[in-house]
């Protein structure tokens, strides 16, 4: 009797096999797995009261709950609390805004105001702070110093217009030098003008008025005098 010779398989042939193989049993592995998880999910169920008897954690769970329903509520009403109170302070910053804007009208302010710089209680004193430095300027130099400065500008154009007039050196001088002196008469006298003004205004409002037109009127006289 002779002995049977094996022969090897084939590549082709054993990838076959066991690619087959592998899947049969995946199969039958899947379908046990799902029975069993179905099984172990209704035997779960079963055991569930007695598990969770056994832990003890129903008081502690009970209180979870309660908390949790607190805070959500109390969140809630914060929420709402929160959004009453933010609609208040629009309502209040919407009121400031509008009367600044009134006031803008009338006064011609060139400070930037915008709803956003009185938005903060903290913003407040600066942008007023900055309104009251722009008005006080502003009468400032619409006041005795103020025009003052105006008659120091004209003198100085004045000069000016003497030195390119093509008059001869010497006399452009002279004329320049007269103009000079007529600018430091009128700088000297405003000022005594002024202050003289305010003494009267403070001792009598209506002498002062009188006052002031008869001082004016005799400054102008010299300074016409002086020009002549």
């Amino acid at each position: 009797m002779t002995d049977k010779v094996m022969r090897p398989i084939r590549k082709e042939e054993y990838s076959y096999w066991d690619y087959n193989t592998d899947s049969e049993y995946e199969a039958r592995k899947s379908s046990l797995k799902s029975e069993m998880i179905d099984e172990i999910d209704e035997i779960s169920e079963t055991n569930y009261p007695k598990f969770q008897a056994r832990l003890k954690l129903d008081t502690l769970m009970d209180d979870i709950k309660t908390k949790y329903q607190e805070y959500h509520q109390f969140v809630t009403n914060k929420n709402m609390i929160e959004q009453e109170k933010k609609n208040k302070l629009d309502k209040a910053v919407d009121s400031m805004y509008e009367q600044l804007l009134k006031w803008n009208k009338e006064r011609k302010w060139t400070t930037d105001i915008s709803r956003k710089l009185i938005s903060d209680p903290k913003d407040h004193e600066a942008l007023i702070k900055k309104l009251c430095r722009e008005e006080t300027e502003k009468a400032y130099y619409a006041g005795p110093k103020g025009k003052a400065l105006q008659l120091l500008e004209i003198s100085k154009k004045r000069a000016k217009h003497i030195l390119n007039s093509g008059l001869p050196l010497n006399v452009a001088v002279m004329r320049i030098a007269e103009e000079v002196l007529v600018k430091r008469l009128i700088l000297k006298y405003h000022k005594m003008y002024s202050i003289l003004l305010l003494l009267l205004l403070i001792r009598n409002k209506s002498m002062a008025i009188a006052q002031s037109r008869m001082v004016g009127q005799c400054l102008t006289e010299r300074l016409l005098w002086k020009m002549m």
